[in-house]
């Protein structure tokens, strides 16, 4: 061996040496140079390729005269190259650049592209790549290969395909090479090589590799359009043998990327629109250009060619072939033009085809769903079978024009991944980037600091508000202040005031002072009863596949066969509230002496024989469900209402059905939600309550439901009358359908479904009522008082627990719930807090001693009562509107807001944490919003350091709570957040204790409850944890650092602690369904067997 490694120690000293002057030593650095290569150089194969087909290697040996080395000798030679002291590699490409010299590049190169191969197992070959990689190695071989062609192309013919095979492998490890090529002119030379090597398979497969690897940019993809890289592809695509699968397959990739173009950057086209039509044509032209130029040079009949003989495609590379046509045409049904273009050439029946006769195999799964997606795209849309798309809910909203003008700051916004609440609409990337670069020009200029410095404070507005701090007071409440006188005289009804005995009594009592804007016909049986959740733990369900594959060719089927299905409306909200008398249908006309009530109890059991299908009702508290359709005997098609004067919003539903068969699946599909993804996609069910199975002693709700999928259908989101504006920014999308299966328990039953645990307006009352009756410690200080008026005249509850003492400088922790009324998993969280304040253990009394709790437990309630997913009675979120709230339109935030005010600028008492709790419908556990000031979007933030209690909390909480996430967590501060509770408290009450803690509507990854459901269970022990966390805050400095102690050990704080957690496929549109799918087009494996062939 010894006399092996030496010649190569040799070689290598020579070549240290000579490279110091290259010029001079050009012929010697050559001849070491390949001496070196003759060690490296790899067999490719055991075989031979000839015009893409392989034959053994051993055929032709007589033929060529190689020498190829052992892969011992191999590695015992670049175990010689890579050592940094030896500076080989970084000699190799320093010569590149230096000498300038076609054979120069071919010679380095090729040695290059032989160590870079896969057959060099093991960390050698990654040394070589990072090696490689920190030495800008593809940089500069572009750079040399652009400067030596400015004398002609055929000036670097010889290096060519050398150079190109070590970028295609570079390329792929190369996060910026596309911006990098584009710098030293690299894309157009690319181009212009592919242009001329269309008819040489040499050099062509690597060009290809490159050249989609530049097109994953943006820019690059519209630089490649104008210099007619689409036409070329297509010249190549028609000229290419059809047995070179490989070639084609790069060929689709680079034409998916291209015509992904015509999806306009949303920051430009906000430009555009602030810009008018001269650049709006501009934009037509740069952006759907490259669209337009697939269908003229022809290349969009070779591309449904291909797809409709996919079968044919070699089998290693038929799915990412697949993938890459769908892709293509799928921007291409983007553009109006380019759709035109694929149904002209029969696309739609094509993609029918292929969705009729795709395999059952897994591996297929991603290609149904984009065929389904494209199908979809290209078909009219049908509208949404309603009379109006706006809610059918009304309210008449005055000193509207007063609100729009003061809030313009905090507008209703689409947000993205930093959404205080799942319940932000994710419509798609567009609209939030669109949202957030209006936002941006608004506060251009502002100067936040001065913007909420007080100047001189409202002190005689707020000394009104002194009633509601009896605890400033001697603990003295004002008479006519507490809140259950205020729901007494609101009563209706001659009622009994005397305590009731039961909780149905407390409800039914409740219900009597809650108003609403229509009329219910009844109050629900599992919200009278009071009705929770199971006491063991409901695993999250396996998404079968083999659901999603048939839901998407029974997607595809019903448009093309509409007429077997039944269509009949069998529920329709909007006829029931203009009808006089659909009130009895219910409840009977002689239940005068109560305003509402329920007889489920009566109807159990009992088959309408009047009507053969189920029966719906959704008119009560929290109730959500607009129309229902019967497509056959056992499918039923279910629109959801709308918030109060809205067109959107549509998530959550909540209504009772009966009348069922025994033993007998039915199917829901819900048709008009707006979300472009849910976590039905990922585990979570629907629950479900029934009364025979509460009056068998078993009250709860409980997860149901199976063959549960989440998928784009083929209704249009274009309103009839465009009668809201903002959904013109809609055009050509769809809603998107929630299906499940139930199978009801008991025959003639009457059952409730609902998005999640119900927690109404109503059961928040009735709670309050009981804990007003109970009986307290005298030392123990609890009030309920009137905070505020809804605009609906609905009373605003305002908590104020802690000790009885005389400390009058107790610091404050001040939490709101329940601003989303969709978010109903935060009033449980709430409801688990005031529980354990009150409970009387050590804790609690620490914290009570320590604190003085200031809650608002519903910031919503008019949303709650008339079941909205996010909005009031406004159509606008509450939580955008803390920055500047409008008294007369926004009292619970202006009032809440008011009270932090008080407490800082009048009582001079220091608020030490402030949370806002809320629910997330995309993403799983409970975790915390932050505020950290090296993390905001303006830059005055970063001017002053962070509070060493910013992140405080969250830490605490992951210790005392199972269901707590601390990787969730974050702590950005973004433009479009600044009117949300959580950073318009921080910043305007400097309050570094600030948060919005989210909880899932689904359940948990990790910790003891993964893959498990959150039911009012876990939220309540979540409430109870979130206290202990708060508890620590009273600790000594040493239990304090002991408990942040244990948190070091079991988290990695660098791991999520600053940034969001990557919400994959959550903060994506799907296809149809959504699936682990990959973003990358190759695998490094493939890519290494379409370079190197078959180790």
């Amino acid at each position: 061996m010894a006399t092996e490694e030496d010649p190569l120690s040799v070689t290598l000293d020579r070549l240290t040496q000579a490279v110091t002057q290259p010029v001079e030593n050009m012929d010697t650095i050559k001849t070491l140079i390949s001496r070196l290569h003759s060690k490296l150089k790899v067999q490719e194969s055991s075989c031979i390729s000839v015009c893409g087909t392989f034959f053994p290697w051993s055929d032709y040996t007589e033929y060529f005269a190689v020498v190829v080395p052992d892969a011992e000798v191999r590695l015992s030679t670049l175990a010689k190259i890579i050592p940094p002291e030896r500076q080989t590699l970084e000699q190799l490409v320093h010569l590149i650049e230096v000498c300038r010299e076609p054979s120069m590049v071919t010679a380095v190169c090729s040695l290059l592209h032989d160590a870079l191969s896969p057959s060099n197992k093991g960390d050698i070959r990654d040394i070589v790549i990072q090696t490689c990689l920190a030495l800008n190695t593809a940089e500069v071989i572009l750079r040399t290969l652009k400067s030596l062609s400015t004398e002609g192309l055929t000036v670097i013919e010889p290096c060519v395909h050398p150079a190109y095979q070590v970028l295609a492998k570079l390329a792929s490890k190369d996060p910026k090479l596309a911006v990098k090529a584009r710098l030293v002119g690299g894309v157009k030379l690319t181009h212009q090589l592919l242009q001329a090597h269309m008819k040489n398979n040499v050099p062509l497969l690597p060009l290809l590799m490159v050249t989609k690897y530049l097109a994953k940019n943006s820019t690059n993809q519209v630089m490649l359009g104008k210099d007619g890289c689409v036409a070329t592809l297509a010249a190549i695509l028609t000229s290419v043998p059809k047995t070179h699968w490989a070639k084609i397959k790069f060929i689709m990739e680079i034409l998916a990327l291209l015509t992904k173009a015509t999806n306009v950057s949303p920051r430009l086209a906000a430009i555009v629109r602030a810009n008018g039509q001269k650049l709006q044509s501009l934009l037509n032209y740069f952006f759907e250009s490259n669209v337009i130029r697939l269908v003229r040079e022809t290349g969009l009949q070779r591309v449904l060619s291909i797809f409709d003989g996919w079968e044919k495609i070699e089998r290693r590379h038929q799915i990412k072939i697949l993938k890459s046509i769908l892709g293509t045409l799928s921007h291409m049904c983007d553009s109006k033009h380019g759709r035109k273009a694929v149904m002209a050439l029969n696309g739609v029946e094509i993609t029918q085809r292929f969705i009729q006769s795709c395999p059952a195999d897994k591996k297929f799964d991603s290609a149904l769903a984009s065929a389904t997606n494209v199908f979809l795209k290209c078909i009219s849309k049908g509208e949404l079978p309603v009379s109006s798309t706006r809610g059918a809910f009304k309210f008449q909203v005055a000193n509207r024009e007063e609100s729009d003008s003061t809030a313009a700051l905090s507008r209703e916004a689409t947000p993205g991944l930093d959404a205080d609440s799942s319940d932000d609409e994710l419509e798609d990337e567009m609209e939030e980037e669109e949202e957030d670069f209006d936002l941006s020009r608004e506060m251009k200029g502002v100067d936040l600091s001065s913007e909420y410095s007080v100047e001189r404070p409202r002190t005689e507005e707020l000394v009104r508000l002194a009633p509601l701090f009896p605890e400033l007071s001697n603990y003295k409440v004002q008479s006519g202040t507490r809140f259950k006188d205020v729901t007494l005289e609101a009563r209706r009804g001659n009622v009994n005031d005397s305590s009731p005995d039961a909780g149905t009594d407390y409800y039914l009592r409740a219900s009597d002072s809650t108003k609403s804007i229509i009329s219910f016909v009844k109050v629900a049986y599992p919200d009278m009863i009071g009705a929770r959740g199971p006491m063991y733990l409901e695993e999250l369900y396996d998404k079968d596949r083999k659901v999603c594959r048939s839901k998407a060719i029974a997607t595809v089927e019903r448009v093309l066969h509409p007429e077997i299905y039944m269509e009949r409306v069998v529920y329709d909200l909007d006829y029931l509230l203009e009808s006089e008398h659909s009130r009895q249908l219910i409840t009977p006309a002689s239940s005068s002496s109560r305003s509402l009530s329920n007889w489920d109890e009566k109807r159990v059991g009992k088959k309408d024989v009047t009507v053969n299908h189920l029966n719906f009702e959704s008119r009560f508290e929290s109730g959500n469900l607009r129309r229902v359709i019967q497509a056959s005997n056992t499918e039923y098609d279910l629109i959801l209402n709308a918030d109060v004067n809205s067109s959107h919003h549509h998530q959550w539903f909540y209504f009772e059905v009966s009348n069922m068969e025994p033993n007998t699946q039915y199917t829901f599909n819900i048709i008009n939600n707006e979300k472009p993804n849910s976590e039905f996609n990922f585990g979570m069910k629907p629950v479900m309550f029934s009364v025979r199975e509460a009056l068998l002693g078993r009250p709860a709700w409980v997860r149901t439901g199976s063959n549960i999928c989440y998928h784009k259908n083929h209704y249009s989101r274009i309103p009839k009358c465009h009668d809201n504006v903002r959904f013109k920014k809609s055009a050509n999308k769809s809603y998107y359908t929630a299906t499940f299966t139930v199978t009801f328990p008991h025959a003639y039953d009457v059952c409730y479904l609902a998005y999640h645990y119900p927690y109404t307006y109503t059961q928040l009352q009735a709670y309050l009522s009981k804990l007003d009756n109970r009986n307290l410690p005298s030392d123990i200080f609890y009030c309920s008082q009137l905070l505020c008026h809804t605009l609906n005249g609905n009373p605003v509850p305002l908590l104020t627990i802690t000790s009885k003492d005389t400390n009058k400088t107790k610091e404050v922790v001040f939490l709101t719930a329940r601003v989303h009324p969709g978010e109903s998993n935060s009033s449980w969280v709430m409801e688990g807090v005031v529980d354990f304040i009150l409970g009387g253990s050590v804790a609690a009394r620490l914290l009570l001693d320590k604190f003085v709790f200031k809650i608002v437990p519903m910031l919503n309630p008019e949303g709650v009562i008339h079941g909205n997913q996010r909005c009031g009675l406004t159509d606008e979120d509450l939580n955008r509107r803390w920055r500047s709230p409008n008294p007369q339109l926004h009292p619970t935030i202006c009032h809440s807001k008011s009270l932090l005010e008080y407490l800082v600028h009048v009582a001079k008492q220091k608020v030490r944490v402030f949370c806002d709790f809320h629910g997330h419908s995309r993403q799983k556990n409970v975790f915390m919003y932050g505020c950290s000031r090296l993390q905001s979007w303006w830059p005055g933030d970063k001017d002053t350091p962070d509070s060493p209690d910013f992140m405080l909390l969250p830490r605490l909480a992951q210790n005392c709570m199972g269901t707590f996430s601390l990787r969730d967590c974050h702590f950005q501060i973004e433009r479009a957040r600044e009117a949300t509770a959580r950073v318009a408290v921080w910043r305007q009450f400097d309050i570094p204790m600030s948060y919005t803690m989210e909880a899932s509507t689904c359940g948990c990854d990790q910790g003891p409850y993964k893959n498990y459901h959150l039911s009012p269970k876990e939220l309540i022990e979540s409430g109870e944890g979130f206290c202990l966390a708060l508890s620590y805050l009273v600790s000594t400095p040493e239990v304090l650092n002991s408990r942040l102690l244990q948190d070091s050990e079991r988290v990695d704080h660098k791991f999520g602690m600053t940034k969001e957690r990557n919400l994959g496929d959550f903060t994506k549109e799907v296809a149809f369904w959504s699936g682990e799918l990959d973003d990358d087009l190759d695998s490094d494996d493939d890519l290494d067997l379409d370079l190197y062939g078959p180790m």
